[in-house]
């Protein structure tokens, strides 16, 4: 056999080896197909739909949270500084009271200078200038109670009986007085910044059997 020969033999079966490689190649490994691609499309698009509705209502649950947060916040902030008020009038109030025993006691002194006026009255008028001397330091005495916040109870006989402001001790059957009058005067009363420490103790008109 001629080298010619040997070689066109060669060439032919080197030629039907690659046929049968691009044969079995193409076998192994599929074509691309359309609608497989359309369909991957599909789910992507559907998947990333899923995740933005998730994440609406994450978005939605974290509003809500958030708003209810600040409700909150906003209530205790207004119980705070209600409780801040009633903690400062009731701080007002002790600043205001404390000094109730106090003018008790003096209201006792006070008792005492009426009653030394009054019965410096009754003895004589040699005796004018020590009147005016204790009628002045009573004044006195009352301009300072009344600086701090304390006034006297209108209780004047002749005017109406208030159990708020006066006490009555007795009853004096009258027929020319209406009746619940204050007739007499024991001790007047007094407010301590318009609440009553003491009420005025007093004698009041009640109507007389017939």
């Amino acid at each position: 056999m001629s080298h010619t020969e040997y070689d066109d033999e060669a060439v032919q079966s080197d030629s039907a080896e690659s046929a049968e490689d691009d044969s079995f190649m193409s076998e192994c490994i599929p074509e691309e197909d359309g609608g497989t691609t359309a369909e991957t499309d599909g789910n992507i698009g559907q998947s990333e739909g899923v995740q933005s509705d998730a994440l609406s209502e994450e978005n939605a649950a974290l509003l809500k949270r958030v708003e209810d947060l600040t409700s909150a916040y906003l209530t205790l902030a207004a119980d705070f500084e209600n409780y801040k008020k009633r903690n400062q009038k009731h701080i007002e109030d002790i600043k205001k009271f404390a000094s109730e025993p106090l003018m008790l006691n003096m209201i006792e002194v006070a008792d005492n200078f009426e009653r030394a006026i009054a019965s410096a009255e009754k003895e004589s008028a040699d005796k004018d200038s020590l009147m005016e001397g204790v009628k002045n330091t009573y004044r006195q005495f009352m301009n300072y109670l009344e600086s701090s916040g304390l006034s006297k109870i209108s209780s004047e006989p002749g005017t109406e009986f208030d159990p708020h402001l006066h006490e009555s001790v007795a009853q004096i059957p009258m027929a020319d007085c209406p009746e619940e009058t204050i007739v007499e005067v024991f001790k007047p009363g007094y407010t301590l910044h318009s609440k009553v420490i003491r009420p005025a103790t007093v004698t009041v008109s009640t109507e007389p059997d017939e």
